[in-house]
């Protein structure tokens, strides 16, 4: 019995596909010459995820991007499989008044083309401070791999949307308003 056979039950998506795609996936990566890895699902991963190392602006921290894929029952995701991209932006936000940060991340999910930014609240466990997110869904064909062209737009725009939310909290970190820092980043 695998660890993810609970969660895909009633599921069109299978943990052999999920794996067969996270390896074309990795193909995908390859050539933008970024680094990933597939990691299987365990006891504290109940399903296969995607792991991959994309270059930030600040050299010594590179943002992690997890993919997996979202276990929609059949009659909801019959023809369609969902894939997530997911991204912490590395920054405590910790000392950014909560109303202005809200206020920030409400402004720039008006502007992302595509996901949105959340607040990841601390994980003391983990020694996380309260964090920034990106985080996207996007359907593809159920029974087709995922077409590269259109991966790779959609990691763009999820990597632009991690820039545009580094960029914010560094503006909210210096004071700024919410306004000031979101028309900075306009520019």
């Amino acid at each position: 019995m695998s660890y993810s056979d609970q969660l895909l039950q009633g599921t069109s998506l299978t943990e052999q596909t999920m794996l067969q795609d996270f390896e074309t996936l990795s193909i995908y990566y390859e050539d933008m010459k970024i680094p990933s890895k597939t990691i299987q699902a365990g006891p504290t991963n109940p399903l296969p995820t995607l792991v991959a190392m994309v270059d930030s602006p600040e050299e010594d921290k590179p943002w992690i991007f997890t993919h997996s894929f979202m276990p929609l029952d059949s009659e909801t995701a019959e023809f369609t499989k969902f894939l997530q991209f997911y991204c912490e932006v590395p920054g405590s936000l910790e000392g950014i008044d909560r109303l202005t940060l809200l206020e920030g991340i409400s402004l720039l999910n008006q502007a992302l083309p595509l996901g949105m930014v959340i607040l990841v609240e601390p994980r003391p466990e983990l020694k996380l401070p309260l964090m920034a997110a990106v985080r996207a869904v996007q359907g593809f064909p159920l029974n087709e791999p995922i077409d590269q062209g259109a991966f790779t737009e959609e990691m763009i725009l999820v990597e632009m949307g991690c820039q545009m939310a580094a960029l914010m909290m560094d503006a909210l970190r210096e004071g700024r308003t919410a306004a000031e820092a979101f028309a900075q980043i306009s520019q």
